[in-house]
Parts: structure tokens; C-alpha cells; sequence
């Protein structure tokens, strides 16, 4: 399947439902939410593929521990136990997303998990999380399947950015496009710098996107805008406990605002071919302003004067800039009142 943000210059951003734990633990739930990335207008969905004992240790020590935010309480290994998505469930989940004509793909979070995606769902594209971006074991085993990445970089720095670009491409990797991401739950507008975006993709020399973990939609707007070709957000049915991470994704309808946000202000970037063709020419709208027009009967060789001219609308006449120019020349012809002046109709 065709992925439009890494086949075409110019093609409208890539919208990714991020699905996470939002399914509370039910396979139903799971496939009723890649039913509303559908209706709500995504692209693609994207799982995360990892087991508690490969992303953490069970451990009750106080470093694992949440003290605040969002899972404030929690212990990291009884987290990712919660909200982990049941590795049997992503085939059926994948063939839902196929049965909608969307992309299905995840993010691994250890060699095992990549090894297991490519045998189960093959995925054309793969997702490095932001606090993986430093897992290089990872990067090459993803680097080598020679498919394209998207990378977050909410909490790594230049240079770690860099090493990581070079280990993705060094291993193979086709194209990397960063994901430009506060890797916070949820994420305050007032902690985005998305102006950097068109620095970024000129410093790394790659496409940028947004991993957005804000209210709303209004940063994905702002980040389409500045050229992010990639927007992920994350979806759910509810914002109850059951959807672990309710509290900063979208409800279907929130999403497929956000789906004609972005599109709409990615149309509105775009110089249509017809605009392009006809730049020089009167626009669209242009009638109602103003040109020299005839205001009075005049008769071939008669001197044109204010008395038989007038700066009025439409403005499909000669520019009021050659007012002066054209006063005190003379008619070649007979001209009625109305008639748009042009170059031909004076000696």
C-alpha cells in the first residue's frame, strides 16, 4: 500500500490514529477503534508492540514508581502490563485495518517485537518511540529491513538525533522522517517551539511530522502548516479509565475535525496548477476593482479626457496607474460608454 507522505512531493500530510491502550484490554474495543480511524478519515493506525518484561523490570523500588501526571501511582512494569496491546490480537487487528484501507504498523520496543512483526503483519513502515531513539540495537534490526522510519525525537538532543539517523541509515534504512513531539501526558501548547520544524528538516535533511500529545488539534494545524508531512495523534472511544491514555486523545468526531483541520490548512498551502499557470493575469475577484473605463459616448479621433473617462468598476480595463498617460491621447476608434479601455483603443 501506497504511503501518499513518502511517495509524493507536495501530497497532503499522513494522518496515523495512534491506538496504544485505548482498547482497555478488549479485542473488541481494539477493532472498534481501527472502524473509527476509518470514519474519521485516517490514513493509517499504529500499535505499540511490546510485553511488560521487555520494556521494563518488575520491580516495586521507588525509580519505578510514577510520582506525577497522568499514571501517578503507578509502577512501570504494572503500567505497560495494562496497556500493553496482546501480541496475538495484531493480526486481526491488522486485517481490519486492511478491510478499511488503512496502513497498519507499530512501534517495536525491542528486537523480539520487530522479529514478530514482520511475521505476523509485515508492516511497510515502522515507528521508533521517542524514549527508544537511544535503543541502537533496536535501529539497526529496523534499519535492515530497509523500510521507511518515523522517529520521535521528544527528548533526544542534536547529536543524539544525528547518531541515530546515521545507525538507521547506516543499517539500510530508505527515509527517515522525524516526528517533532513533546513527550509529555498531556503535552501544553505553551511547551512547543513548532517554529524550529523547518530548521530541523533543513539541519537533518529529512521530512518532519508531528507525535502529538496536546488537546485538540490545533497544534497538528500549526505543524501542517510548517511543512510536517506526518501528523499522529492518538484516538479513543471514551476518555474513562478504561482508555489508559483517554486523557489526551481524540474521540472519533474530535479526530476527524482535526483529519479536515489539517487537510484544509494543507490545501491552503498549496499554489494550484491553474494559479501557477496564470500568474501575471487578472485573479479571481479582480472585477471588482477598479480600471479606466469609458463613461461617455466618444467618436474616433476624439481626445480622451475625464469628461468621457472614469477609474470605476469592474476592473477589466486598462490599470489606473496609466490614468495620466492615457488623458489628452486620442480614441482610435468609436468607443461606447462601458467599454474597458485598452492599449489598441488609443492613437
Amino acid at each position: 500500500m501506497e504511503i501518499p507522505a513518502l511517495s509524493q512531493k507536495d501530497s497532503r500530510p499522513f494522518i496515523v490514529a495512534e491506538l496504544s491502550g485505548n482498547h482497555g484490554g478488549c479485542l473488541n474495543q481494539a477493532l472498534m477503534l481501527v472502524d473509527a480511524a476509518a470514519d474519521a478519515g485516517a490514513d493509517a493506525i499504529k500499535l505499540q508492540t511490546y510485553k511488560a518484561d521487555t520494556i521494563t523490570v518488575n520491580s516495586k523500588c521507588d525509580r519505578f514508581l510514577l510520582h506525577e501526571g497522568l499514571w501517578k501511582g503507578k509502577y512501570l512494569h504494572e503500567l505497560y502490563e495494562k496497556a500493553m496491546t496482546p501480541w496475538e490480537w495484531h493480526s486481526q487487528i491488522a486485517k481490519r485495518a486492511k478491510e478499511k484501507n488503512l496502513i497498519c504498523f507499530s512501534s517495536p520496543f525491542d528486537e523480539s517485537a520487530v522479529a514478530f512483526l514482520e511475521n505476523e503483519i509485515d508492516p511497510p513502515i515502522y515507528k521508533i518511540a521517542s524514549f527508544e531513539l537511544n535503543h541502537f540495537p533496536l535501529l539497526k534490526k529496523i534499519g535492515k529491513l530497509r523500510k521507511p522510519v518515523l522517529a520521535s525525537i521528544g527528548v533526544s538532543n542534536e547529536e543524539e538525533i544525528d547518531l541515530a539517523l546515521k545507525t538507521l541509515k547506516q543499517s539500510g534504512c530508505p527515509e527517515v522522517i522525524l516526528l517533532y513531539c513533546i513527550s509529555e501526558y498531556p503535552a501544553k501548547i505553551e511547551d512547543f517551539e513548532l517554529s524550529s520544524l523547518p530548521s530541523i528538516q533543513e539541519k537533518f535533511g529529512c521530512k518532519v511530522g508531528l507525535s502529538d500529545h496536546s488537546h485538540g488539534h490545533l497544534m497538528a494545524v500549526v505543524a501542517t502548516a510548517l511543512g510536517a508531512c506526518v501528523i499522529e495523534k492518538h484516538l479513543t472511544l471514551d476518555k474513562e479509565s478504561t482508555s489508559i491514555d483517554g486523557g489526551f486523545s481524540l474521540l472519533p468526531n474530535e479526530f476527524n475535525d482535526l483529519c479536515n483541520a489539517v487537510r484544509d490548512a494543507h490545501k491552503g498551502m498549496q499554489i494550484s496548477p491553474s494559479n501557477s499557470k496564470n500568474k501575471g493575469k487578472k485573479q479571481k475577484g479582480s472585477r471588482f476593482k477598479r480600471s479606466i473605463l469609458v463613461c461617455k459616448n466618444v467618436r474616433e479621433g476624439e481626445l480622451l479626457s475625464e469628461q468621457n473617462l472614469r477609474i470605476a468598476r469592474p476592473g477589466d480595463g486598462m490599470c489606473p496607474s496609466k490614468w495620466d498617460e492615457v488623458l489628452n491621447k486620442f480614441a482610435s476608434r468609436n468607443l461606447t460608454t462601458g467599454h474597458p479601455l485598452s492599449a489598441e483603443d488609443i492613437v
